[in-house]
């Protein structure tokens, strides 16, 4: 049965609200995945005029620059205004997605139809994490308690509260006092690679590992343990990508960044995706790794981070560790050199990524929603 047309309007503030590399893709792909069901996306983003841009401009003067100066209460208050005309002139509208809600206000904003956060955590349990970037990238206290109370005013305004995990959604109900029934766990979607299962030689051990922040995403651990797989495994690979000083190692191939808008890396990509038989990446903090479900996605079992949202998203087809504990890592990745194994986790990883789709996630999100209505 076809859906009856109907118009998103998606917030997102950036001067690009849905371009491919915000967040990750995370607003493109929802957006792709809304038009693939029917429906017509509105973007609402921010176009500050010159004496915001001023005022900008001397925050950097003073080292007020980046995550600080985007959350400012003088940019905060003039979302309200950007983000309002831009509304009052999309309608009508029959639902509104509020992403990076710790930037703006939503409970100053006229809705005349549903409105919904989507998040894949809350600025609190990410704050108190020590591994997470935020506990990790130098903001003064002050301002990430008021980024906190901005995100946590911005879901208890809204009709329902999205996440991609349960993780995320037990912090919304517990630090910001959310009712649970208003909050729904809708997933996160990804961008497919090829699946080469069919083709792909599992009787080598070929680890993939692909992580812009080296530190964060557990490289050096991955390190370690791969060195003393070899010892039983003389035969395994590992590659490398991401964004860290030269490796040398026997049996590591380090392919440095492969960067997201160049299509030739890309293709590269794609290729390690392929031929790999495991991808390995138990990261010291990570909320809903998108690269977990485009691993996935190619058929890879995963070896997981137990630390956030990530280890909910393949279910059996990932081994979730403890990314301190060495030994688990070790033993995770000498469980996936069993090619049996290996291959009926592909099998699950396959499955699991076609239910972690976009129009998967757009279609669970307009489920909730009543078109057309504001709920009290």
């Amino acid at each position: 049965m076809s859906r009856p047309p109907f118009t998103v309007g998606m917030i997102f503030p950036s001067k690009a609200p849905l371009a491919p590399n915000q967040w990750s893709g995370t607003p493109f792909g929802l957006k792709q995945g809304f038009e693939s069901l029917g429906g017509r996306v509105v973007p609402i983003g921010h176009f500050f005029p010159p004496v915001i841009r001023e005022a900008e401009a001397a925050l950097a003067r003073v080292g007020r620059s980046g995550a600080v100066a985007d959350r400012a209460p003088t940019r905060v208050r003039a979302r309200r205004w950007t983000f309002q005309r831009q509304l009052d002139a999309a309608q009508p509208l029959d639902l509104v997605v509020a992403m990076i809600t710790e930037g703006y206000h939503l409970e100053d904003l006229r809705f005349t139809c549903p409105v919904v956060t989507y998040d894949d955590g809350t600025y609190a349990q990410i704050w108190r994490h020590p591994d997470s970037d935020v506990a990790n990238g130098g903001y003064p206290a002050k301002e990430v308690q008021r980024w906190i109370r901005t995100q946590r005013s911005s879901m208890l305004a809204a009709d329902r509260v999205c996440v991609s995990t349960g993780w995320a959604a037990r912090s919304v109900v517990e630090d910001y006092g959310v009712a649970a029934d208003k909050v729904a766990v809708v997933g996160m979607g990804h961008r497919p690679r090829q699946s080469a299962a069919n083709d792909r030689d599992w009787s080598v051990p070929s680890f993939l590992f692909v992580g812009v922040d080296w530190r964060r995403k557990n490289g050096p651990r991955v390190l370690r343990a791969f060195a003393k797989l070899r010892e039983q495994s003389p035969e395994a690979v590992l590659h490398i990508v991401g964004e860290h000083e030269p490796i040398h190692a026997p049996g590591v191939v380090d392919h440095g960044l492969l960067a997201k808008n160049d299509p030739a890396a890309q293709e590269e990509l794609d290729r390690l995706f392929a031929q790999a038989t495991a991808f390995v990446l138990p990261s010291l903090f990570d909320p809903s790794p998108i690269a977990y479900l485009e691993a996935a996605s190619a058929g890879l079992p995963v070896i997981a981070t137990d630390q956030g949202g990530a280890g909910e998203l393949l279910g059996d087809a990932a081994i979730v560790v403890d990314p301190t504990d060495d030994a688990a890592i070790l033993d995770a990745m000498r469980a996936v050199c069993d090619p049996q194994r290996a291959r009926a986790m592909g099998r699950s990883a396959e499955q699991a990524a076609r239910e972690s789709s976009w129009p998967a996630v757009a279609r669970r999100v307009l489920a909730i929603t009543e078109p057309g209505e504001r709920q009290s």
